[in-house]
């Protein structure tokens, strides 16, 4: 139990320092109709665009939506956090389906004081901080277990 515990917390920890993106380059908005997570042929001809684009670089396309924080209903709230989920999903199936072959992160921002409904989809250069972050933390297990065996 011990054990899994600490892998979510590994993970959750990856996670986070993977969403960060130091050299963003906004490619394309994706805007959405109001409550739908649909996007047109013409969005679809843009993502085609970014897969040719980014397919031979080095790095990982960001999906960022962000949802409006005055919205103060709960339920209504809950629902923005839902569509915002489902269109980041909408756009990563599509990208899948075309045999996408970079990373992709999330992310939602949830404290927004723009209304929008559109997915921005950028490209981060730095490519390996999930790769560093692994690393450190293995060089720190390993650095352990020689002091558990020097005892």
């Amino acid at each position: 139990m011990k054990q899994l515990i600490l892998a979510l917390l590994s993970l959750l920890w990856l996670g986070n320092a993977a969403a960060h993106c130091p050299q963003e380059l906004e490619l394309v908005g994706i805007a959405f109709d109001v409550n739908s997570s649909y996007f047109g042929k013409h969005h679809a001809k843009q993502l085609q665009q970014l897969i040719t684009d980014t397919q031979i670089d080095n790095g990982y396309l960001l999906l960022e939506f962000p949802i409006y924080k005055g919205q103060t209903d709960k339920k209504l709230r809950k629902y923005d956090r839902w569509l915002a989920y489902r269109r980041i999903e909408r756009v990563k199936e599509y990208l899948a389906k075309s045999d996408y072959k970079a990373p992709i992160m999330t992310r939602i921002l949830t404290a927004s004081n723009d209304n929008s409904r559109t997915l921005s989809i950028h490209w981060c250069q730095d490519a390996h901080p999930v790769t560093i972050a692994a690393k450190e933390s293995r060089s720190e297990q390993t650095d352990t277990a020689d002091a558990n065996l020097s005892d």
